[in-house]
């Protein structure tokens, strides 16, 4: 009987074959690239769920009225988050950034099962850098972020234009957020956003602020062509980078009431 010898791949043959594979693998990489973007996104709109939700059911304990926004070195008894440091914007620098203390702010005990730290806290100690770095641990950091944001330890700041200041002496001195029935057309006003690890240094961002002049466009665009957005009724929504230069820019003081 005459034997058959198994024949196997020629070199040319292999060469063909990883040709062909590195093309297949060119072709997917974008979609597997957009994909686990568009995973980032979804756990960021998650994250900033959570926060709303911890902002709303605050309110709904303090009279109606929101956390403040936490703005640099305040760090008073309602400021939602504490620290961050005054530094030119942007930077791209860890080394010059300080951390945002998240486990300080008012919304930390709303957020965490853990008790909130510092003055209007309990004596523990605050989360280790470990933590603040983790977006898979860190509730307040965008899964997006890079080496300066992972410093920073948080990437969502508040609408500065919710902060007010009521008359000093009564009940809510210094500074509180403003009551959710007066503000007006709620689900269109902006309450936070994902702020740029390379502007945000505290816990606020001020809407018509330097820091997001048309010229720094694309530091804003860590979701494809767009920024995530939470409102002050508490929905989440990703608008168009246009689209929010363009609402922010809108953003007067005047259509607010003051009133706190």
């Amino acid at each position: 009987m005459k034997r058959t010898r198994a024949r196997g791949f020629t070199l040319i043959e292999l060469l063909d074959v990883m040709a062909i594979l590195s093309i297949l693998m060119a072709l997917l990489l974008p979609a597997i690239q957009t994909a686990k973007e568009k995973a980032k996104e979804s756990r960021c709109k998650q994250n900033m769920r959570s926060i709303a939700i911890a902002m709303m059911t605050f309110a709904s304990e303090h009279d109606e009225h929101f956390p403040a926004a936490g703005r640099c070195q305040d760090n008073t008894e309602w400021d939602w988050t504490w620290g961050g440091n005054v530094i030119a914007v942007p930077t791209t620098d860890p080394a010059a950034c300080q951390r945002i203390e998240v486990e300080t702010g008012s919304l930390w005990n709303y957020m965490t099962s853990y008790e909130r730290v510092g003055q209007y806290g309990g004596t523990q100690r605050g989360m280790q850098d470990e933590w603040y770095a983790s977006p898979d641990k860190n509730p307040y950091l965008c899964p997006s972020v890079g080496p300066v944001g992972r410093k920073r330890g948080c990437s969502y700041a508040m609408n500065h234009q919710l902060d007010t200041y009521p008359p000093a002496g009564t009940e809510f001195a210094p500074k509180i957020g403003m009551k959710i029935s007066r503000i007006k057309s709620q689900s269109q006003k902006v309450l936070f956003v994902d702020e740029p690890e390379t502007t945000i240094n505290d816990g606020l961002f001020v809407p018509q602020g330097h820091e997001n002049d048309v010229s720094n466009l694309s530091q804003w665009l860590k979701h494809g062509s767009g920024v995530n957005i939470a409102y002050c009724d508490g929905h989440i929504g990703w608008k168009e980078e246009k689209k929010f230069f363009e609402m922010i820019s809108r953003e007067d003081p005047r259509s607010w009431n003051p009133t706190y």
